[in-house]
């Protein structure tokens, strides 16, 4: 290689080194008012000819399938759809906004997706009256309490800002810095080590300088993240609008700035009613009662509405019901004050309870069996499903979601895929001879 090949290769590895230490760069334009992020770095590079150093790889893997906490199964979400494609974004550093109407189920995937990813997730509450204390950290009368934020932009994990347009324009502030940095990573030296200066860093409530990925040892606690998720700080914002207009229905939004909005854009995604996501988390049962409620609240322009949530809510009581019924050792235990054991609440408790919601007009069109309302004979029908309710298909129900046989140990070893695809065969058979008003 001649001597001006040389001296190019030369310049183009230093105007590199220079784009990634951002440390540098700042120092060298401090005086200059410029913002040094990431779109700064790629327009710069582009200015000076020059090619950043490709992406590395990364993954979810390995998905766990099944774990078990004390009596409770807990199976994480189908990783398709949104899920795949929010994770998708996750990994790469792209900050994901849920958006939809309240029970569609924003919280529950937004909580879901980091055990499919292998992540410790940090929440925040938003409303007006969530402090900056909360999201950065700062000095109480107890002393100082580190913010969510910080946690988790130290731990590698994924902070949840829970109704985000409900946060003060203000204090959503307070998120840009992080939010920006979301897929910055450090560099790597001429021997393949990190090179510490250039861990991308934010500050907390009192000013000190937090490294991503470095553990919370600075605040007296033992806990560190592990290699493979230590950079991978991430963001997922819900709501129920845009953010960027208040909407009438629901209390509490508040216009956010853009430049709030903007770190979020690409990666924004809308969440409706689904019908098959519904079908494989909710028992056949409790998904028939709850398809024709909705429908009639629906065709009614009703103001109460069968979301996820609701259905979440029938569908433990249920699961706790049969369970009890067959008397599985993954059954909740209720004693009275005379230690004699007593029976869990049942599912049309709970069926009743959100028929009390309604006008007395709704209620009494649903449930008095009108043949003028066709949705009252489906309704009577859907509730008295005794073939839904039939203890073998719970069984095999069950078995279906968690891999776990309900009548064998809580620590029983998860099925194996021999025994999964037998399953299957004879959750066809046993499913074809039953009728599901739902489907």
């Amino acid at each position: 290689m001649e001597q001006n090949d040389l001296i190019n290769l030369v310049t183009k590895q230093l105007k590199a080194e220079l784009l990634t230490n951002t440390k540098l760069l700042a120092s060298i334009v401090k005086d200059i008012p410029i913002t040094i992020d990431n779109n700064t770095i790629l327009q710069i590079a582009s200015a000076m000819n020059v090619s950043l150093p490709a992406p590395q790889p990364k993954s979810n893997a390995p998905i766990v399938t099944t774990t078990v906490t004390g009596k409770q199964a807990l199976k994480p979400i189908a990783v398709e759809g949104i899920a795949a494609k929010a994770i998708s974004d996750l990994l790469e550093g792209n900050n994901v906004y849920l958006m939809g109407k309240a029970g569609t189920g924003k919280t529950y995937l937004a909580e879901a997706i980091p055990a499919v990813m292998g992540q410790e997730y940090f929440m925040i509450n938003c409303s007006q009256w969530t402090s900056p204390i909360e999201i950065k950290g700062g000095q109480t009368i107890e002393g100082y309490v580190e913010g969510q934020l910080i946690k988790a932009w130290a731990m590698g994990g994924i902070l949840i800002l829970d109704e985000l347009p409900k946060l003060d324009p203000n204090t959503a502030g307070l998120l840009n810095d992080a939010l920006a940095k979301a897929a910055s990573q450090p560099k790597y030296d001429a021997k393949g080590k990190i090179d510490p200066d250039t861990i991308p860093t934010i500050t907390n409530g009192r000013g000190d300088v937090i490294k991503k990925g470095q553990g919370l040892g600075y605040l007296g606690i033992n806990k560190v993240p592990s290699e493979d998720v230590k950079y991978r700080f991430a963001v997922i914002g819900t709501g129920n609008t845009n953010m960027m207009d208040v909407g009438n229905k629901y209390a509490g939004n508040q216009r956010q700035d853009y430049s709030l909005v903007d770190r979020f854009a690409g990666s924004i995604y809308k969440l409706d009613e689904n019908e098959l996501t519904e079908k494989r988390m909710i028992y056949p049962y409790v998904f028939d009662v709850c398809k024709v409620l909705r429908d009639f609240l629906n065709e009614k322009d009703a103001l109460q509405s069968v979301s996820l949530r609701t259905m979440l809510n029938f569908n433990r009581t249920y699961e706790q019901e049969m369970l009890t019924k067959i008397r599985s050792p993954f059954a909740d235990e209720i004693f009275g004050n005379g230690g004699a054991r007593l029976e869990p609440k049942k599912v049309q408790d709970s069926i009743n309870s959100f028929l009390e919601m309604l006008e007395p007009n709704l209620r009494k069109e649903l449930v008095d069996n009108d043949p003028v309302n066709s949705f009252s004979p489906k309704f009577t029908n859907a509730r008295d499903n005794s073939k839904l309710k039939n203890a073998d298909v719970f069984k095999v129900e069950f078995k279906l979601r968690y891999h776990l046989d309900p009548m064998k140990p809580v620590d029983q070893d998860p099925m194996t895929q021999k025994e999964i695809d037998a399953l299957n065969v004879e959750a066809k058979k046993i499913m074809s001879d039953l009728t599901f008003l739902g489907s």
